[in-house]
């Protein structure tokens, strides 16, 4: 490194032994790509760590590194940051507040690129989180360091980089996607003169990790960039959990946070709003991965067991399979299945051999004629099916019985001893009213019935993935009723992921609704 170079990053760590050398490696020379010809330096902060961190040790990972102490340590980082930050000698500084923050290939090269086109605007990556969803969700289903070193290890991470996009989700503040407006950048950069007239980050600030600091600090930098700062397509930064204050801390703790907000600002922090100038370029992989998905914000329950609820297919895609799904038939009977969940039911009727498939959902009786007939085409002569409805059709058809029941009240109207005599292994297919209530109530009544091999199916999850008023109003029920429905039950259950994953993450109308009896 020159005495003075190009780009100065510091790196804020606190007790990050397993974090800070990926952060560092993918920082390095060797891993930053399109850099050859600049010049610069990182700089931790080592904000308390215990023990301290060793500089020697990070030689090895980051040639050059150096780290830095501040004089006084404090719960907020603020001050100790703005002392360090004044040290820097590069013309472009970079901000890592968080140094568990993996970087990808180019975000030094695209910083410098934006910086070079116009310096007087403050340059921000999106964050993603690191796992199926945002790990204030994850960690509390049993996300932790070891589940996320095994997800790093499956991909090629150290010799591409942009792999990270592969095994992570948007972050929070970045939910906006690439072309949306974020409420804070965790890869930041700025003129050196830029740094000096916003006044570094805000020192009233002493909340443990600095608390809102960061959406302050950015939020000011977007006003002195007069609305219009830089944004870098195709590059982000990553998340690792480490214990935050604020990612991986409790609800509660981001409640006091945004109270000192308030106190210090004289008002509730809001959504920013903005217009960017970019810089960079996207790839089909970083633009899904990047992607706003704007229903997810109406979603009352996002993931469990470390997946997501969604549908890896778009909205606009889900709504026209869903008018086709409409207007199926078979044999002249409603069926108003999907197409993938018609492969998935053959896939599983031949891998099961069920003796008994019991529906709760009849309408027409079309899908009840299409389960018999997969039946016996496979050679399974002596399944039978057994289908509920509130308002059963009048219908006859060889193997299949059908009964009145209500899905929100099976205890007393479902037909029990049939139920209870029919033989295992079986497929019960909860397809109702969509809602919680009923969903948790036919969960709830099967629970006691089934044995280990049988498998539960939960349609119509994707109901949060459909746009229009009518899916609103069912309040994401089969969802909900999944995601309380295995909290409660332990380890009885597992999901099927073979099955729910068969043509891509929950391409299903089941979605985390493929459940195995253990």
């Amino acid at each position: 490194m020159t005495s003075d170079p190009d780009v100065s990053i510091l790196v804020c760590a606190y007790n990050m032994a397993r974090e800070l050398p990926r952060t560092l490696q993918t920082l390095s020379a060797t891993y930053q790509r399109g850099t050859a010809a600049i010049e610069w330096e990182v700089v931790v902060l080592d904000n308390g760590s215990e023990p301290p961190i060793d500089e020697a040790a990070l030689q090895s990972i980051l040639p050059g590194v150096k780290v830095v102490r501040p004089d006084a340590i404090r719960r907020s980082p603020a001050t100790a940051i703005n002392q360090a930050m004044g040290r820097l000698t590069g013309r472009l500084l970079g901000l890592w507040i968080d140094g568990a923050r993996m970087a990808s290939p180019g975000v030094v090269y695209r910083a410098l690129d934006a910086w070079r086109a116009d310096s007087s605007r403050a340059i921000g990556t999106l964050a993603f989180h690191l796992g199926p969803d945002v790990q204030m969700r994850t960690m509390a289903q049993g996300y932790d360091a070891a589940t996320e070193d095994a997800l790093l290890a499956s991909v090629p991470w150290r010799d591409d980089g942009y792999s990270l996009f592969d095994i992570s989700v948007l972050a929070g503040s970045s939910e906006a996607g690439w072309f949306g407006c974020i409420n804070e950048t965790n890869g930041l950069f700025v003129d050196r003169k830029q740094w000096d007239a916003l006044g570094g980050l805000d020192e009233r600030f002493e909340a443990p990790g600095g608390g809102f600091v960061n959406l302050d600090l950015w939020e000011r930098a977007i006003a002195q960039s007069g609305g219009h700062p830089w944004m870098i397509l195709g590059e982000g930064t990553f998340h690792q959990a480490h214990g935050g204050a604020a990612t991986n801390g409790s609800a509660e703790d981001r409640g006091r946070m945004h109270a000192e907000y308030v106190a210090i600002r004289g008002r509730p922090f809001s959504p920013l709003s903005y217009h960017p100038h970019f810089v960079g370029t996207l790839d089909s992989t970083r633009h899904r991965r990047g992607f706003a998905r704007p229903l997810d914000s109406l979603r009352h329950v996002h993931s469990v067991r470390g997946r997501h609820f969604r549908v890896d297919l778009p909205t606009e895609a889900l709504g026209a399979i869903q008018m086709g799904v409409l207007r199926t038939r078979y044999r002249g009977l409603r069926l108003a299945k999907n197409p993938f969940d018609l492969a998935l039911y053959t896939q599983a009727i031949e891998r099961l051999g069920p003796a008994s498939i019991i529906e709760i959902g009849t309408s027409e009786g079309g899908s009840a004629a299409w389960l018999i007939d997969q039946c016996r085409s496979l050679g399974l002569a002596k399944t039978r099916v057994i289908t509920i409805d509130i308002a059963p059709p009048s219908l006859e058809l060889a193997g299949v019985s059908f009964y009145e029941g209500d899905s929100f009240a099976p205890d007393a109207t479902f037909p029990t001893d049939v139920i209870a005599a029919a033989p295992h292994p079986w497929i019960v297919i909860e397809d109702s009213a969509h809602a919680f209530e009923s969903s948790v109530a036919v969960l709830d009544y099967f629970d006691c019935y089934l044995q280990p091999g049988d498998l539960l199916v939960v349609e119509d999850g994707l109901i949060a993935d459909l746009d229009g008023e009518l899916y609103r109003k069912l309040d994401d029920g089969p969802n909900r009723a999944v995601a309380e429905f295995l909290g409660r039950t332990g380890n009885r259950y597992t999901i099927d992921e073979v099955l729910c994953d068969f043509y891509g993450h929950n391409l299903t109308y089941a979605p985390n609704g493929w459940l195995r009896r253990k």
